[in-house]
């Protein structure tokens, strides 16, 4: 039987001149059943039952280029045709011919690229249904002038075609063509090519999620190396910090023991007078103190701290610690302070253990500007976000002290290693490497860490995290509901609020999240701040319980002078005349959502 070929549909342009007519699925009749399978049981010699042997090793392949080839082979080989390729779809419905078996003499095809314009419009719904189609002699289709010569110039006499689908959708197309004279089609022929194209199809599958899984295993097998790497680096500069230490601590305890073991052979002797004991005495006193010394600093470093806290206000700490400072200070080195915040939270700390920290970092600074320059420090109030480095910490309040100096500075080897015990690079200076270990430790000690920032020639700036007594009752942040994405690109906010524990606490949470913040405690403040800095302002959040001005009317001023500014109440008041969004709770989440639909990033 063989299968009817018209053409009474014209097709779309096809470069490859496979596309002809498109056809459902045929069914194999009963009659024909025995012709093709009865054969294959009474010769294994019979092709069909070979091209369903074949099936079985392409579906057991993993390799995607030998299932395509192998595919296009077998195929040719049991139609006897003379050009069989596959061609594969990119998400736009153009593609490739990706493989090709040919005989002599016909235009190879394998490496041509195909895009039609009404292909996706016309074809793929069709292919996708499992559709096939088959042409035996193009000569009698009745194809159009246009179509017939592009037909022609391929060499194409006889076409079929059948869809490729992997894991539901159209991955190509698998097309047999004879180029030298008609070529009917057989029922058998095309359901044959149907079955071969589901198993193919399962083939490609396969072997796309045996590439993938290769991929994530390679990908993990790099993420493990890498692990591993970090993990030996890490094992190596342990090694290599308790080298250090082992080295500093024998070379300070030899520096200290060796006067005592001297002075104790001179006491020894009977010619040595009163005065001559007595200075022996003092000598082994004097290395006996550094000894103590040296024991209480190796302490601090593996103990953190100890003693007794108390709730401190590092304004005063660090006022004292600048008198001091502009005492101590050689004569061509500046001291500057900066305390930006009117009120300073409060820390829960031990005071002498604090002012180690910040003398210890400030005399470093000093001697890292042997020719001059300036020392700054600062201290600010921070909502600490979190940070995958220290995921051990919590977020929260947090108060920085920066001592900024413009030293020398270090290159990132050293900043790496500088709060290792006894590593120094001054050791010829007398140095023995246990200052910045030592405040890293008692800084620990107390929940906070440091971050050391340093390049050479550009000078070292160490920021100290301290947690902050900021009042949480005063304030809701639950921050674990924020969604990802709310950071303020810089855009500048108006904030007016009386209460100064809970405007100073927004006013952190709000820079954490790149706003630049503004800052009014009362209505004059607010609106010449306003009046300044319109150009500017990407919001204002205000709080309607002022105690010295209407905030409702206030509002409605702001509103007055520019209408589009985006304005946010806490509180409630009758706002029915203004454009505001209103909060009835000053929640730091809810807060930062509302500001990020009402100003966003370009704002600023």
């Amino acid at each position: 039987m063989k299968y009817p070929c018209a053409d009474d549909v014209e097709p779309p342009t096809v470069y490859l001149g496979s596309a002809l007519e498109l056809r459902r699925p045929l069914p194999l009749p009963e009659a024909a059943q025995p012709s093709l399978w009865g054969s294959a049981r009474h010769s294994d010699r019979n092709p069909l039952a070979a091209a369903f042997s074949s099936l079985q090793r392409i579906h057991q392949s993993l390799d995607l280029g030998v299932v395509l080839s192998t595919t296009v082979a077998e195929v040719r080989q049991l139609l006897q045709v003379e050009r069989v390729f596959l061609f594969r779809f990119e998400p736009d419905w153009s593609g490739v011919v990706v493989v090709e078996d040919c005989a002599l003499g016909c235009l190879p095809l394998q490496g041509q690229r195909v895009y039609d314009e009404c292909f996706a419009e016309k074809w793929v719904s069709a292919y996708a249904q499992g559709r096939v189609q088959a042409v035996g002699d193009v000569e009698q289709a009745g194809l159009t002038p246009c179509h017939l010569e592009l037909i022609r110039g391929l060499g194409v006499r006889a076409n079929l075609v059948v869809p490729l689908l992997a894991q539901g959708r159209l991955w190509g197309l698998l097309v047999a063509q004879h180029c030298s004279a008609p070529r009917p089609w057989e029922i058998a022929e095309v359901q044959m090519m149907q079955q071969l194209a589901v198993q193919v199809g399962l083939a490609i599958q396969q072997a796309d999620l045996y590439q993938q899984m290769q991929a994530e295993l390679t990908a993990h097998r790099q993420v493990e190396a890498q692990l591993l790497q970090q993990v030996q680096r890490s094992r190596d500069r342990h090694l290599d910090s308790l080298g250090t230490l082992a080295g500093g601590m024998a070379h300070d305890l030899s520096n200290i023991l060796t006067p005592i073991m001297l002075a104790a052979e001179m006491l020894k002797q009977p010619a040595l007078d009163g005065q001559q004991q007595q200075q022996w005495l003092n000598r082994i006193q004097t290395s006996a103190h550094q000894g103590v010394s040296l024991a209480d600093q190796v302490l601090s470093f593996a103990q953190g701290m100890g003693g007794q806290q108390g709730e401190i206000q590092l304004a005063y700490l660090l006022g004292e610690l600048v008198q001091t400072l502009q005492e101590i200070r050689p004569r061509d080195i500046s001291v500057t302070a900066q305390l930006r915040q009117p009120r300073l939270w409060t820390v829960e700390a031990n005071a002498p253990q604090l002012q180690q920290v910040f003398m210890n970092l400030c005399l470093n600074g000093f001697e890292a500007m042997a020719e001059g320059g300036t020392l700054h420090l600062e201290a600010r109030n921070i909502w600490w976000r979190g940070a995958p480095d220290h995921s051990q910490t919590r977020p929260g309040a947090y108060v920085v002290v920066t001592v900024i100096d413009t030293g020398t500075g270090m290159t990132a080897a050293v900043c790496d290693r500088s709060c290792e015990p006894f590593f120094t690079t001054r050791a010829q200076a007398g140095h023995s490497g246990l200052g910045l270990s030592t405040a890293q430790g008692l800084v620990k000690g107390h929940g906070g860490w440091l971050k050391t920032i340093s390049q050479p020639g550009s000078g070292t700036t160490v920021e100290v995290y301290l947690p902050a007594i900021a009042e949480p009752a005063a304030v809701t942040l639950d921050l674990a509901s924020v969604p990802a994405g709310l950071d303020g690109g810089q855009a500048q906010v108006l904030l007016v609020m009386a209460d100064d524990p809970i405007r100073e606490l927004h006013r952190a949470l709000l820079e954490s999240y790149g706003y630049r913040v503004l800052v009014a405690a009362e209505g004059a403040d607010a609106i010449a701040l306003f009046i300044q800095h319109q150009a500017e302002l990407g919001a204002v959040v205000l709080d309607l319980a002022l105690p010295t001005v209407n905030g409702t009317a206030m509002l409605r001023r702001m509103h007055h002078i520019l209408p589009a500014l985006p304005l946010v109440a806490l509180g409630q008041g009758n706002l029915a005349e203004v454009a505001v969004t209103t909060l009835n709770s000053p929640d730091g989440a809810i807060l930062l959502g509302t500001l990020a639909q009402v100003c966003p990033p370009h704002q600023a």
